[in-house]
C-alpha cells in the first residue's frame, strides 16, 4: 500500500515536472514567434499561429488591473492628432487581470468614429466574437481566430487575428486584421506624469489589414500601422 502509494507521488510529481517543462517549452516558442513578427514588420505576411488558444482570453500582468487614460499616436502620420480614450481592466473569477472588451472597444470607437458609433456587445457565448453597430444599419461582426501571448511578469507580449466583416444594406466585406501589442511599465525617461500611485504603461501596437482571403499565408499586407500608447492610471 506505502510502495503503491509513493509510487502514485511520484509519478504525479513526474506529470508536473512534465506540464511545466511543456509550458515552458511552448512560452519560449511563442517568444520566439512573437519576436519574430515584430522584426519583420511591416513586411508581414498573413500569421500561421502554431500555438494559438483562443479558448482563453488575453490576461495581463496584475499592474494593469484599474482604469487609465490611453494616448495612441501614429507613428506613421505625424499629422494625426493622438487618440485618447479610456480603458479598464479587472480579475476575473480566476483572479487573472483581462480587459473589458466591450467597454474598452466603446471607449476607442467613440475616439475615432464618434457619434456614428452607437454601441459594442460581446457574444455572451464566445470571447472571441463581438458586434460593433453604427449608424445607417451598419455593423461590423469581429471574430478572432488565432491568439498567442507570451506569460511574463514585467511585459505584455501578444498577437491576434480578427476576421472582420462590414454589414450594410444589400453588401458586407471582410477584412482580416492583425494586432501586436507589446507594452511595459515605463522607465522615467519615458514618462511624464507624476502619478504616484501607479507607473504608467508604455509601448507599441503594430496593426496589419490582410484582406478577404482567409487563411492564406501568402497573403502580404497590404496596409500597416504602427502606434506608440502610453497609459496613465486613473481613479475612475
Amino acid at each position: 500500500m506505502i510502495k503503491n502509494f509513493f509510487g502514485l507521488i511520484i509519478f504525479l510529481i513526474i506529470q508536473v515536472i512534465s506540464l511545466d517543462n511543456a509550458f515552458a517549452f511552448n512560452d519560449h516558442n511563442v517568444r520566439e514567434f512573437l519576436d519574430e513578427r515584430e522584426n519583420l514588420w511591416p513586411e508581414l505576411y498573413l500569421p500561421n499561429f502554431k500555438f494559438s488558444n483562443t479558448s482563453k482570453d488575453l490576461i495581463y500582468p496584475n499592474w494593469f488591473e484599474g482604469n487609465w487614460l490611453v494616448t495612441s499616436q501614429d507613428l506613421e502620420d505625424d499629422s494625426q492628432a493622438p487618440v485618447i480614450y479610456k480603458v479598464n481592466f479587472f480579475k476575473n473569477n480566476l483572479n487573472e487581470v483581462i480587459g473589458n472588451r466591450s467597454k474598452n472597444s466603446e471607449s476607442i470607437g467613440k475616439a475615432i468614429f464618434g457619434d456614428t458609433l452607437i454601441k459594442v456587445v460581446n457574444d455572451p457565448k464566445s470571447i472571441n466574437k463581438q458586434i460593433t453597430y453604427l449608424k445607417d444599419d451598419l455593423y461590423i461582426d469581429s471574430r478572432i481566430t488565432g491568439r498567442n501571448q507570451i506569460q511574463d511578469d514585467d511585459m505584455f507580449f501578444a498577437d491576434e487575428l480578427v476576421i472582420q466583416t462590414l454589414h450594410k444594406p444589400g453588401a458586407s466585406r471582410v477584412n482580416q486584421v492583425e494586432t501586436i501589442s507589446k507594452f511595459q511599465k515605463c522607465n522615467r525617461h519615458n514618462s511624464n506624469s507624476e502619478n504616484t500611485l501607479k507607473p504608467n504603461i508604455c509601448g507599441f501596437q503594430y496593426i496589419a489589414t490582410y484582406g478577404s482571403k482567409v487563411g492564406d499565408p501568402s497573403v502580404h499586407a497590404i496596409k500597416t500601422s504602427k502606434f506608440k500608447l502610453s497609459f496613465e492610471f486613473i481613479e475612475s
